[in-house]
C-alpha cells in the first residue's frame, strides 16, 4: 500500500477525496489542526462518508485512517514517502500548512478555492512541485443526524469531479488530469457560476436563520436571488469570456439543482465563513460584480449579495470585525476602505446610493420566510 497524505480533514479532504482515490492502492493519513477530530479518528480507526447519487440515493464508504495528526505534532519523515499530498485546509491556512512539507519532492496538489494558494506554497517550500485542482463538487462537512448518531464523524458529499493539473499526474483513481485550457475554462466556472451563487445563498440562509442552503432555496425570494446572480453572471461570463456558451449554460443549470439538493446538508456556516475573504476585491462578489458592470449592466442580486455578506453576524467566524465595522462606519467608507472599491466609480456610487434599498430587499425577504 502507498500512503496518500491529506493536509485538512474537512468536507473535501475527509468527505470527497477518498471517492476518487483507489484505496484497494492507497492508506489515508490526514493532518488537521482539530484536536478533537484527531483525537476521534484515532480512537475509531475510520469514518464514514456518504456520497448522494441520483434522486437522492446515498452511497456509504467505510474510509480506514491509517493515520491522524495535528500539524503542532506531525512530522513527514516519520510516515512512508507520500505518493501526492492533497491540500485542503482554505486559501488562509494555506501558507502555514505546506511548512510541514519541507523535504518531500512528490506532487502537492492544492484543493484550495483560490488559484493563487499556489505561487503562495511554492513561495513557501521553495520549491515547484505544488500544483493546482478543481475540484467540482459540493461536499459536506457534516451529515444527518441519523448518521452522525452512527458515525460522529460521518459527512455527505456529491458525486463530483476533481480536475489536477497535468503535470501531477502520479495517483490512480477517478481524476480527471486536465491541461491548462480546460482548468481555466473549470475555474472561470467554479468561480463566478458556483461559488458566487453559492455564497449568496448561504448570507441569505444566515439573515433567514436557516441552518442548510438547500432550505434556502425552498424560500422563494431567495431562491429568485440566487437565480438572478447566476443570470447576471451568464450573461457577464458569454459577454466577456471565450467560453462556449453551452457550457456555461450548462453549468449554471447543474448549479441550481445542486444548492437544492436535500441530501447534501451543506451547512450555511460552512458556506458563509469569512466573508471578508468572500468580499475581496477579485473574489467571487465584489469581483463578479465588477465583471458585470464591465460588461455594461449593474448586478442587482450580486449586489443584494455583497449587502447580505455585509450583514452576516456570526460572533464565533474568523472575521467576525466585520459586524464591529458595519456599526460604526456609513456605507461609503465601508466600500471604499473595507472593500476596496474606489470612490466615485460605478460599483462604489450604485452600492452607496442603493444601499437603504437593497437593506430593505433582504428585510421583505426574511419577512417572507417568517
Amino acid at each position: 500500500m502507498e500512503t496518500i497524505l491529506i493536509l485538512g480533514a474537512g468536507a473535501i479532504g475527509r468527505g470527497f477525496l477518498p471517492w476518487i482515490l483507489d484505496l484497494d492502492r492507497y492508506e489515508l493519513v490526514f493532518v488537521d489542526k482539530n484536536p478533537r477530530l484527531i483525537e476521534t479518528m484515532r480512537r475509531q480507526g475510520f469514518f464514514t462518508s456518504y456520497m448522494a447519487k441520483d434522486q437522492g440515493r446515498l452511497e456509504e464508504k467505510k474510509v480506514t485512517v491509517s493515520g491522524a495528526y495535528l500539524f503542532s505534532d506531525f512530522d513527514i519523515k516519520r510516515i512512508p514517502i507520500p505518493a501526492t499530498c492533497f491540500v485542503a485546509v482554505g486559501p488562509r491556512q494555506v501558507g502555514d500548512a505546506v511548512r510541514s512539507l519541507q523535504g518531500y519532492l512528490g506532487p502537492i496538489v492544492l484543493m484550495e478555492n483560490d488559484d493563487k494558494c499556489v505561487d503562495l506554497a511554492k513561495a513557501t517550500l521553495s520549491q515547484e512541485n505544488v500544483f493546482f485542482a478543481i475540484p467540482d463538487v459540493i461536499a459536506s462537512n457534516t451529515a444527518s443526524k441519523d448518521h452522525l448518531a452512527k458515525d460522529p464523524l460521518a459527512l455527505h458529499t456529491e458525486d463530483g469531479v476533481l480536475y489536477v493539473d497535468d503535470r501531477a499526474r502520479s495517483v490512480q483513481g477517478q481524476i480527471r488530469y486536465s491541461n491548462p485550457e480546460e482548468l481555466e475554462r473549470q475555474w472561470i466556472a467554479k468561480t463566478y457560476l458556483h461559488n458566487t451563487p453559492h455564497c449568496i445563498a448561504a448570507y441569505l440562509g444566515a439573515l433567514l436563520r436557516l441552518e442548510y442552503v438547500h432550505e434556502v432555496m425552498a424560500v422563494t425570494p431567495a431562491k429568485q436571488v440566487v437565480q438572478g446572480a447566476i443570470d447576471e453572471m451568464l450573461r457577464a461570463l458569454k459577454l466577456d469570456w471565450s467560453i462556449p456558451h453551452p457550457f456555461l449554460d450548462w453549468y449554471a443549470e447543474k448549479e441550481m439543482k445542486r444548492f437544492s439538493n436535500i441530501s447534501l446538508f451543506d451547512p450555511i456556516l460552512r458556506v458563509a465563513r469569512e466573508p471578508f475573504r468572500k468580499l475581496h476585491l477579485e473574489g467571487r462578489l465584489v469581483g463578479a460584480a465588477l465583471c458585470c458592470m464591465r460588461s455594461g449592466f449593474p448586478p442587482v442580486n450580486i449586489m443584494l449579495g455583497i449587502v447580505a455578506a455585509l450583514l452576516y453576524d456570526d460572533g464565533s467566524d474568523p472575521d467576525r470585525h466585520i459586524i464591529f465595522a458595519k456599526q460604526f462606519f456609513p456605507p461609503a467608507i465601508i466600500f471604499s476602505y473595507l472593500l476596496g472599491l474606489r470612490s466615485g466609480e460605478p460599483l462604489h456610487s450604485i452600492l452607496t446610493e442603493n444601499f437603504s434599498d437593497l437593506i430593505q430587499r433582504l428585510e421583505k425577504i426574511k419577512r417572507h420566510k417568517g
